[in-house]
């Protein structure tokens, strides 16, 4: 059942700044997704009730063409409990439909080819991560959840990451998926990038031991 937690801002059709075009990067990258309509492409950004400032600040920072914030519960059979997620859906936007082309060629997520372009500022980086990223309990290394990837597009995010911000990155098999891997030598110097933008609820993700 969706119950609306938030309200319908102003709608701008064209515009989003270079700021909110580093968090839509950022969150295709991670956890966004984007949707073909009629009307157009949106996109929508999902996150659960754990996360719920964080989606809340998304929202905010893209509020010219955000939607209302839904409310989802569902009940997971496999582990026989209820969940609570957090949503919105953004309205349909030229940029978005220009990204669908990129990332959505032939209605799956890729990474795009150009992505050495999309890719340049540290804030999107920084969404990427925490969408999908999370350091090990072992160790100050990082991990990004990249499992939907071909291993062709873990080689290409990996020069991507090394041309424009100077990290080097492994790729590791996780199960039957990989997974881009940034071993501890290169954490610290991935955190400062990305340190200034990271949420204030999200900072355990970067909390290198010594």
């Amino acid at each position: 059942m969706d119950n609306t937690v938030g309200s319908r801002a102003t709608y701008n059709p064209t515009k989003l700044s270079n700021r909110q075009t580093a968090i839509v990067v950022g969150s295709l990258l991670g956890d966004g997704c984007l949707e073909k309509r009629e009307s157009g492409v949106r996109l929508r950004l999902d996150h659960s009730s754990k996360q719920k400032s964080y989606l809340l600040w998304k929202h905010k920072e893209l509020q010219n063409i955000a939607g209302k914030i839904l409310k989802v519960s569902y009940y997971h059979k496999v582990h026989k409990k209820s969940y609570e997620n957090y949503r919105f859906s953004t309205f349909s936007n030229e940029l978005l439909a220009l990204f669908w082309r990129k990332f959505y060629p032939h209605g799956k997520k890729v990474i795009p080819s150009d992505i050495e372009i999309l890719l340049r500022d540290p804030l999107a980086l920084a969404i990427w991560f925490m969408d999908d990223g999370y350091k090990r309990n072992d160790c100050n290394a990082l991990r990004l959840s990249t499992d939907s990837f071909t291993l062709d597009e873990h080689a290409l995010l990996r020069k991507v990451l090394k041309k424009n911000f100077g990290i080097d990155t492994r790729v590791h098999k996780k199960g039957k998926y990989w997974n881009l891997y940034i071993p501890e030598k290169c954490a610290k110097a991935f955190v400062a990038l990305v340190q200034p933008f990271i949420h204030k609820t999200l900072d355990y993700k970067i909390a290198l031991t010594l």
